[in-house]
């Protein structure tokens, strides 16, 4: 997937179904080879663990089981109507619901690192909308290949929420691996 990824809450796809406590929406997407998917965006209906207040969010298609598959690789015909579709629903639970955080897992070190360059190529236009923070925490130890051994400083084993910088930059090793999203 390129990483120039734009977002635009006027551009997305249209939502197919939304629950009323809006922690669920449908919409589908075009692949690359003209086929449509449905996609699932789930907020959890509890906090993090660690961070009162901030509830995961969650897209990708729906297996068999009825249960949403996070880390399977798709081919969009349209990432930036994608992603804009998700910021969409981000933004109006946000809007419901002014009191609350929602976070984005990069399951991987490669999604943290493309969610946190989307997030660098549209920071004028993000935080227009939202104050974005990015935490480093434990689970960047557990994800780490057992045979790597890569540098890890306090701030990778505690949940400290770091508002993320325009001018930031960080080496991929030591990345954010969850995203928190609030409402301005």
């Amino acid at each position: 997937m390129a990483l120039k990824v734009k977002i635009d809450l006027e551009n997305h796809y249209k939502i197919n179904d939304v629950s009323k406590d809006l922690s669920s929406f449908t919409f589908s997407s075009q692949l690359k080879d003209n086929s449509l998917i449905p996609l699932a965006i789930q907020i959890s209906r509890e906090s993090h663990i660690l961070m009162p207040d901030v509830f995961n969010l969650a897209f990708g298609p729906v297996n068999e089981e009825g249960e949403l598959d996070d880390s399977i690789k798709l081919h969009h015909l349209d990432h930036s109507k994608v992603f804009s579709t998700i910021v969409f629903a981000a933004f109006t639970f946000l809007s419901e619901n002014p009191l609350s955080f929602l976070g984005i897992d990069g399951s991987c070190n490669a999604r943290a690192y493309m969610y946190y360059r989307c997030i660098q190529y549209n920071y004028d236009y993000l935080f227009q909308h939202f104050r974005i923070f990015g935490v480093k925490y434990y689970a960047r130890i557990l994800r780490n290949d057992k045979n790597e051994q890569l540098p890890l400083d306090g701030s990778d084993i505690i949940a400290i929420p770091e508002l993320i910088q325009k001018t930031e930059q960080i080496v991929a090793e030591n990345l954010y691996n969850y995203f928190i999203f609030k409402l301005r």
